[in-house]
């Protein structure tokens, strides 16, 4: 079975030209005063027309920026071929449950010992797809779904990070219990989350895309109340100097 309909980058061009891909809460942005840019296909925020107070924000308390842009895929199989898969494809590391594993712009996250869940620049989306299936392939019983569409996916990031989620979810986000590269699937304001702490105080926090709104609302509320707010892509990759991020 084909789940090429499941892959929003892999839409067919229609007089001449392919359609962009969006976030499913584009509309709440531009609401928001959001400019609107273009990130390999995809239609994103670059700022809300306060570049500078969103780098303040990034910097000195919480910033939250939507990044629906990066591809997502769960890999499922058994526990050898998960870890030979995923060996494979991320510099001979295989991650451990409640640890993730970064390499070459991409995650690789543990949801369970036979369910892996990669995260991806949106430039190497169809790379990753394409090396996945081919692995995929060559291993027998192992499948491939893209969850791009499914998935919503937001940074937190900035010194009062935990603090917002500390609003939202029971999780033990400090440091020493929750180390860099720390993965959790996780309830967050009630709804099922999973959690990524990628470096510092940058987090990403993903979740179904039927709930993307609601999740938005609740992490900048949250920030606003602690002196945040919501912010760009462009504020984002100036937040992070070493280590990017998969959506930076």
């Amino acid at each position: 079975m084909s789940f090429e309909f499941l892959a929003p980058d892999d839409v067919k061009a229609w007089d001449g030209a392919s359609p962009m891909q969006r976030s499913p809460i584009e509309w709440a942005h531009l609401d928001a005063g959001a400019k609107i840019g273009e990130r390999a296909g995809w239609r994103v925020v670059s700022d809300y027309g306060a570049p500078d107070r969103e780098q303040a924000a990034c910097r000195t308390t919480v910033g939250i920026a939507d990044l629906s842009c990066l591809g997502k895929f769960e890999l499922q199989a058994d526990q050898a071929t998960v870890a030979s898969i995923v060996s494979a494809l991320a510099g001979d590391a295989t991650p451990g449950l409640g640890m993730a594993v970064g390499h070459e712009s991409v995650w690789w996250c543990p949801v369970t010992a036979e369910r892996v869940l990669a995260i991806t620049a949106p430039e190497r989306t169809k790379e990753i797809r394409t090396a996945l299936e081919e692995q995929a392939s060559q291993a027998g019983f192992a499948s491939v779904t893209e969850v791009t569409s499914a998935l919503g996916s937001n940074s937190v990031i900035g010194p009062m990070a935990r603090e917002a989620f500390a609003r939202a979810t029971a999780l033990d986000m400090r440091p020493a219990s929750f180390p860099e590269r720390g993965f959790a699937p996780v309830s967050v304001a009630r709804t099922p989350g999973m959690v990524l702490r990628e470096e510092g105080d940058r987090f990403l926090h993903l979740f179904g895309s039927g709930y993307a709104q609601y999740n938005w609302t609740v992490f900048v509320d949250a920030a606003q109340r602690l002196g945040g707010r919501a912010v760009g892509l462009d504020a984002l990759r100036a937040a992070v100097t070493e280590g990017a991020p998969a959506g930076a």
